[in-house]
């Protein structure tokens, strides 16, 4: 009996996160191919690694805007993915649904992080920021775009999700079941390296992930250090909270060296994400012995607990909770954590996930 050939469909390659190093993770263990829209440059590159990768088009100039890049993505994994009818299992990941239009007769596998959040969670609190002309526009997109989802979703043979958390939330919006498979934390060689002075956030730099609300904490706390590395949309207001506070340090983005160095090295990190899917960051920093400040929702509640491997500030925390509970973060204390970090982390390891993938899709 031959081995099936398998297509992993990935949106697009645009940031150094959990998330690609999921895919490219899936794809040298299942042998499998990598098509996605584009590559970024700051993006992991699943060519490195010596994955078989089609990129449906070059990003430049306007086709970086939002707007057209929506469009872009959409319209190469519904026109340019004939290529794939060769493979017998399509694993699809990320917003890439529409290429269902085209291999409806294939296997169809998601493995889905979330369903998007500015068609469902988080919708309300973007219509609220919006001023009227927006608003005008974004509510017919999501009511286009939920239809759209939602259709694509119900064509699909299995759903594999990361976490009980994005599980009920599938349910809740799609009325689809689904199966947990953690995703695999692991795939650097994380480890302490010692306890430094300065806390640590790595996490994307977009409203959901709330870490200006971490840059604000340290603003009135001279005393307290903090290290920023990543990018994204919100990356020059953050620079600007930072100005005149040299205890605060904004790094940008960081290879992978550099991340076990400065994660290794820190005294704890800083995690509040709103109602977050999963939340693979505090699983890595649990890898590096390095206990997490998260909040007490989303997924972050199967992974943290509270003063074992970190601490759980209310889903409604106030700045001030925030700053005592950094301030409470001592030497000592992280230490006293670090064994239930490990353990903790044991959980999520890439041999897990992968056989977990092979055993509900049955590969």
């Amino acid at each position: 009996m031959s081995t099936p050939k398998i297509l992993i469909l990935h949106d697009y390659f645009l940031y150094r996160g959990g998330g690609e190093r999921l895919v490219i993770s899936l794809a040298k263990n299942l042998n499998a191919d990598i098509a996605t829209a584009f590559i970024g440059k700051d993006a992991f590159d699943p060519r490195a690694e010596g994955i078989n990768t089609i990129e449906l088009y070059k990003e430049k100039g306007w086709s970086n805007m939002p707007g057209f890049r929506y469009l872009q993505v959409q319209f190469s994994f519904l026109f340019k993915t004939g290529f794939a009818k060769k493979y017998d299992t399509i694993i699809y990941s990320g917003d890439c649904l529409i290429a269902l239009l085209r291999l409806k007769h294939k296997r169809n596998i998601a493995y889905m992080h979330t369903p998007p959040r500015h068609l469902y969670d988080t919708y309300q609190n973007r219509l609220k920021q919006y001023p009227f002309w927006k608003k005008a526009l974004f509510i017919p997109f999501v009511r286009f775009n939920r239809w759209r989802f939602e259709a694509l979703s119900r064509k699909l043979d299995l759903i594999i999700t990361n976490s009980q958390n994005t599980k009920e939330r599938i349910k809740r919006y799609l009325k689809l079941d689904s199966t947990v498979v953690y995703p695999p934390c692991d795939t650097l060689p994380f480890k302490n390296l010692g306890y430094g002075d300065y806390f640590f956030s790595w996490a994307r730099l977009y409203d959901v992930k709330r870490v200006d609300k971490i840059v604000e904490a340290f603003t009135t706390m001279p005393d307290k250090k903090l290290v920023v590395a990543s990018g994204g949309p919100e990356l020059e207001k953050i620079q600007k909270m930072a100005e005149g506070h040299p205890n605060i340090t904004i790094i940008g983005w960081i290879d992978d060296d550099q991340l076990l160095e400065y994660l290794g090295r820190c005294l704890a990190t800083i995690y509040i994400p709103i109602r977050e899917d999963f939340g693979m960051s505090a699983v890595e920093s649990m890898q590096a012995g390095k206990p997490v400040i998260g909040v007490a929702e989303g997924g972050l509640l199967e992974i943290i607990e509270n003063n074992k491997n970190g601490i759980l500030l209310p889903a409604d925390f106030t700045m001030i909770a925030l700053q005592e509970a950094i301030k409470s973060m001592t030497p000592e204390k992280s230490k006293q954590m670090e064994d239930s970090c490990y353990q903790t982390s044991q959980k999520f390891s890439e041999k897990s996930f992968i056989e977990g993938i092979k055993k509900a899709a049955n590969l």
